[in-house]
């Protein structure tokens, strides 16, 4: 029942968005077809998780706000569609070990290494999470860019329909003969992936 759930909940944010905001996916390939993986994204908006991860064919799991969770009918509604709650106000090791746990056991994760969406719409400096979990778990990781969310929905304004949005996956990159990982620079792990969301663009070919 849960799965169903989810697909139909995922069903409709595909339908929103390819409706209202037009949106597209450039490198979907690039996800990989097995073995567990995180997608690192940067954070524009609301909109960013269900617009990222909506036509992810891979099992995956998102993060939210620990203070979503409590309202009664939330906190039983948001695991249903695979949501995690996080602690940004202080680390959460247990979510972090979480997080870890479901790429070591072969699922996918989708992170936002900035932590919070950007006021401007211009990247923000990754936090360490990001680069703790890919040392930890050894999986890919997979640099993602959305473009247009902010627009659609910009951190301190309201939904706006008809804005263009595309989302960008790029080649998965392993951490496993990193020396950061064995040095533990958990925070310029995050920075090269950052980097990496950076570098993606739009090809308007595609």
């Amino acid at each position: 029942m849960s799965a169903l759930w989810f697909r139909f909940c995922r069903g409709l944010c595909q339908i929103y968005f390819r409706l209202f905001h037009h949106i597209r996916y450039i490198g979907l390939d690039n996800i990989p077809k097995e073995g567990g993986f995180f997608i690192a994204s940067n954070h524009e908006s609301f909109f960013d998780p269900p617009a990222v991860g909506g036509d992810v064919e891979r099992k995956m799991f998102f993060l939210a706000r620990k203070s979503l969770f409590k309202p009664p009918i939330m906190d039983k509604l948001l695991p249903t569609i695979r949501a995690l709650p996080v602690d940004q106000e202080k680390p959460d090791m247990t979510g972090l070990k979480r997080i870890i746990d479901i790429a070591k056991n072969g699922d996918g994760v989708l992170l936002f290494p900035e932590g919070s969406r950007t006021e401007d719409g211009n990247l923000q400096p990754a936090a360490p999470g990001l680069g703790l979990a890919i040392a930890k778990s050894g999986a890919l990781v997979i640099p993602a860019r959305i473009f247009g969310a902010f627009a659609a929905w910009p951190r301190h304004g309201k939904p706006r329909l008809f804005k263009p949005i595309t989302v960008v996956y790029g080649k998965p990159i392993s951490f496993k003969d990193s020396p950061h990982v064995q040095g533990k620079n958990y925070q310029a792990i995050s920075d090269e992936v950052m980097a990496a969301i950076g570098q993606l663009q739009v090809d308007q070919s595609q």
